[in-house]
C-alpha cells in the first residue's frame, strides 16, 4: 500500500504543478483579453475561482494521503515490533521445550525395550 499512497502523492503533486501553470495561463489571457476587448470579466473570474477551489481541494487530498502513509507506517512498525517479540517469545519456548521434549523421547526409547 505504501507505493500507491506515494503514487497517488505524485500524481497529485504533478496535478497541482499542472493546475498552476493553467491558472498561470487563465491570468495571462485575461489580461490580454480585458486589455482587447473588455471582456466580461464576471465569466474568467469564475473559472479562476474554481481552479483555485480545485487546488485546494487536492491539497486536502494529499495532506489526506499523507496522514493515511504515516498511519500506515505507524501500524507496520507496530506489527514488526509485535511480530519480532513473538518471534523470541517462540524461541525462547522451543529452547524450553526442546530439551524436555527429547528427554521425554529418549524415555519412550528405554521402555519399549
Amino acid at each position: 500500500m505504501e507505493p500507491a499512497a506515494q503514487r497517488l502523492e505524485v500524481l497529485f503533486s504533478k496535478a497541482e504543478s499542472e493546475l498552476a501553470t493553467l491558472s498561470c495561463m487563465i491570468n495571462q489571457e485575461f489580461s490580454i483579453l480585458a486589455a482587447a476587448q473588455g471582456v466580461d470579466t464576471q465569466v474568467i473570474n469564475e473559472l479562476v475561482h474554481n481552479v483555485k477551489n480545485i487546488r485546494a481541494q487536492l491539497n486536502q487530498i494529499l495532506s489526506e494521503v499523507l496522514e493515511f502513509q504515516q498511519q500506515q507506517q505507524t501500524v507496520m512498525s507496530s506489527m514488526q515490533s509485535q511480530l519480532s517479540t513473538l518471534c523470541v517469545q517462540f524461541n525462547d519456548l522451543s529452547m524450553i521445550i526442546g530439551p524436555a521434549a527429547l528427554e521425554a523421547g529418549s524415555d519412550k526409547e528405554y521402555s519399549t525395550e
